[in-house]
């Protein structure tokens, strides 16, 4: 049986620049402000067609609650 490919996601410093930048939208999560980039949302759905995309961050299973909805992403393992 074969496996696609994993590809880990960070979400701090990688999906949510440190400093506000075009094309990112603000989003209060959990107490924080989150920068989202629908390219970055359009990117990721193309990549999960072609590798299983995997949460690598503190955000853990809250990641799945508030970033992939924004990110118009599927449940993510």
């Amino acid at each position: 049986m074969a496996t696609r490919p994993l590809l880990f996601l960070d979400i701090d410093g990688v999906l949510n620049p440190v400093l506000p930048t075009p094309g990112f939208s603000a989003h209060d999560l959990l107490g924080f402000t989150v920068l989202l980039s629908v390219d970055h949302a359009d990117w990721l759905r193309e990549l999960s067609g072609a590798y299983d995309l995997v949460w690598a961050t503190t955000w853990e299973h809250e990641a799945n609650r508030h970033i992939a909805p924004l990110l118009e992403l599927s449940l993510i393992h």
